[in-house]
């Protein structure tokens, strides 16, 4: 029997792990004490480690589909082998562009993804794309076309802390320690949210707006203070550019204004910009609930400038710029002018350009209708499509029409029950793993999660994209003998080895935080000041300062009639990753089933009673589920989770009306109607 100390891999927390092993199985979990943010907290996913890992229904062999659509075993060689066999035969007839890759959220900030996108480069595909396609990378784009880079909000110090459509007792528990120390010590709290969460109930300030109207109160905020002088004039005048045209364009958004658009009192407005304002420093934590808009990026970047100019950037208890590790590029040197348009490339060309990556929501369009050509064949490692992208009806004729479709997975999702080949993955247990903490806890640290035990019979995702890159004859871009000896690389650039990494169990700090960088290097823009008025946006056909837009489907569009309620999907649970875990036992008894919720004056409306089953409608689809009511929610809104294939809430969300800039789908406010199920 042994325990090995390890970092959770389940989520982005990074929570220090202590396993306890007996004969190769897990028998105990227990959170690391002397671990810098989590310091002995581990979440109900955590503590299932031991649940899952020894569950029944692992994949444990490579799957490969009869010609009937039965399931045949086969070894790995004879998988690696089809698998290069079958890509090589697309490349010759159709070009190498007719094959995407995704990696899901299971390889967000993961050591795996960037040979994933090694390979993809190597074979001649633009279309390497990853969950950033649907989450984060619209407010790193946001946050980066106004100063440079997206900020870390530094809660532990914050005199006020503002969770905009964020949820962290739900998505990222540990950051809930430093949020509770601050409120402790006086730190004011503004929720932003919908739904009346338990922090809303908790806050100084609850500010239930109507679903997808957060641009029209950012700009009402920077009214208020404008107009209040409240903002940093120093700052301003130094560091800023389009302040003036900022001046004109909020002058019509009056706390008035705001509330005939979000539903919220012209007090609270006012009051939730002076608390703000007056509260330095103060900061602003953006949640996936904003790119999940129509009009997503651009909501974002008013709240990017009212971050900027009350002068919250880059200082102690505000928004601070924290670079992660700069680890050795794997980037490979291949011309990208040598490569055929990514999928998107058309409509998104701002999102491709600034990470080099094909939009997913729209590989659909390409399979179905060729634009801008067909694709042919598609591997997925960590993601399970059909429950995680948006308009999942058109998606799976989209799967279904591929030639080829490969899943590298644990366990036999929806999407892996569509391919050609199915792949057993190595959990986290069974890899070592680098992790860092400048992401979201805004330190400077990078540790190892080591590999505590072997899993039989599964292979580990770098182990995949090398073995496969070996026998497609392109060996010399994945020179490494072994995993190990790859992280090495990576590791040189900050002159660590994973050897060393060994002895520096709750981390290694490379780096100390500095305040005001711009004073000397400027921001990281074209003009090296916060770009208020954006000259890259005007460029390419964007507007360049924030406009408030109503969502795609709104109470005053045409189809309202037909369908009066606002629907509002995928918002985090905490016993479920997105579609992960809903076999296990004890994560099942957090939320054993999907639920729509309503309010009271909703359910009386049509008829509905707590507990009745009921059909939720949208122009894309239907799902039948079980109501509950409750004045969490208000009246008119209709809220689902996401991630149940028995309740898909993705078969009623849509991927034609995507954000302009990122393509990012509108998931949080959407048109839809109920009836009661006799």
């Amino acid at each position: 029997m042994s325990d090995l100390l390890t970092v959770c891999g389940i989520c982005n927390g990074v929570c220090g792990m202590n396993i306890s092993l007996d004969s190769g199985q897990v028998t105990g979990i227990k959170g690391q004490e002397g671990h810098p943010v989590s310091r002995g907290l581990i979440c109900p996913k955590g503590f299932a480690v031991k649940e899952w890992s020894g569950a029944s229904d692992w994949i444990h062999h490579p799957l490969k589909k009869t010609a009937d659509g039965q399931w045949q075993e086969v070894s790995w060689d004879e998988a690696l082998n089809t698998i290069a066999q079958k890509l090589g035969e697309i490349k010759g007839d159709f070009g190498p562009e007719t094959v995407a890759i995704h990696v899901g959220q299971a390889g967000v900030r993961k050591e795996f993804t960037p040979y994933a996108e090694r390979f993809a480069r190597v074979f001649g595909t633009p279309n390497f794309s990853s969950a950033g396609s649907h989450c984060h990378r619209s407010k790193v784009m946001a946050n980066t076309y106004t100063y440079g880079a997206l900020p870390v909000p530094d809660f532990e110090n914050s005199n006020c802390i503002v969770l905009w459509g964020s949820y962290p007792q739900k998505s990222l528990p540990p950051q809930m320690r430093f949020i509770n120390e601050a409120r402790q010590r006086g730190a004011k709290l503004i929720i932003i949210d919908p739904r009346v969460t338990y922090l809303g109930k908790k806050a100084d300030l609850h500010l239930r707006l109507r679903p997808g109207t957060d641009g029209a109160l950012a700009l009402g905020m920077l009214n208020v203070i404008i107009k209040q002088q409240l903002y940093d004039r120093e700052f301003v005048e130094k560091w800023t550019v389009g302040f003036d045209e900022l001046i004109k364009h909020v002058a019509e958004f009056t706390p008035q204004k705001a509330e005939e658009i979000t539903g919220l009192s012209a007090q609270k407005v006012v009051a939730a910009a002076r608390l703000y304002a007056k509260s330095s420093p103060a900061c602003i934590s953006m949640g996936i609930a904003l790119e999940l808009q129509s009009n997503g990026f651009q909501n974002l970047r008013a709240i990017s400038i009212l971050q900027a100019f009350t002068g919250n950037l880059d200082i102690t208890g505000g928004a601070m710029f924290v670079p992660p590790a700069n680890l050795n590029s794997l980037a490979v040197d291949i011309c990208s002018e040598d490569l055929e348009p990514a999928v998107g490339q058309d409509r998104f060309p701002l999102f491709i350009k600034s990470f080099g990556h094909a939009q997913a929501n729209v590989y659909s369009d390409a399979i179905l209708e060729g634009r801008p050509y067909f694709l042919k064949a598609l591997i997925v490692s960590g993601s399970n499509p059909l429950l995680t992208w948006p308009n999942a009806g058109k998606l799976r004729k989209a799967l279904e029409k591929l030639e080829f479709l490969v899943v590298m997975d644990h366990f036999m999702t929806e999407t892996a029950k569509l391919a050609d080949i199915v792949l057993p993955a190595a959990t986290f247990l069974g890899r070592n793993e680098l992790w860092d903490l400048a992401p979201n806890f805004g330190r400077q640290v990078i540790g190892l999660a080591p590999k505590v035990m072997d899993e039989q019979g599964r292979m580990s995702d770098w182990q995949f994209w090398t073995e496969l890159a070996v026998r497609m004859g392109y060996r010399r871009f994945f020179p490494w003998k072994d995993e190990e000896e790859a992280l090495d690389y990576r590791l040189q650039s900050i002159r660590l080895t994973v050897e060393e990494l060994k002895n520096y169990p709750e981390g290694y700090s490379y780096g100390q935080l500095k305040q005001r960088k711009y004073e000397t290097t400027g921001f990281k823009t074209a003009s090296g000041k916060v770009e208020i008025y954006s000259a890259v946006l005007e460029q390419y056909g964007y507007d360049p300062l924030p406009v408030y837009r109503e969502p795609a489907e709104n109470p005053f569009c045409e189809k309202a009639g037909e369908y009066p309620l606002i629907l509002t999907t995928g918002a985090r649970t905490l016993g479920y990753t997105h579609s992960r875990f809903r076999s296990i036992p004890s994560l099942q008894k957090l939320q054993p089933e999907p639920l729509a919720e309503i309010h009271p004056e909703t359910a009386a409306k049509f008829g509905i009673e707590d507990g009745h089953q009921v059909l939720v409608e949208t122009p894309r689809g239907s799902i039948e589920l079980k109501v509950r009511i409750t004045d969490e929610v208000a009246p008119r809104v209709l809220y689902l989770s996401h991630g149940w294939p028995e309740a898909n809430a993705n078969l009623l969300t849509d991927n034609e009306y995507l954000d302009p800039v990122t393509g990012f789908p509108a998931d949080r406010a959407l048109m839809a109607r109920v009836r009661r199920i006799i």
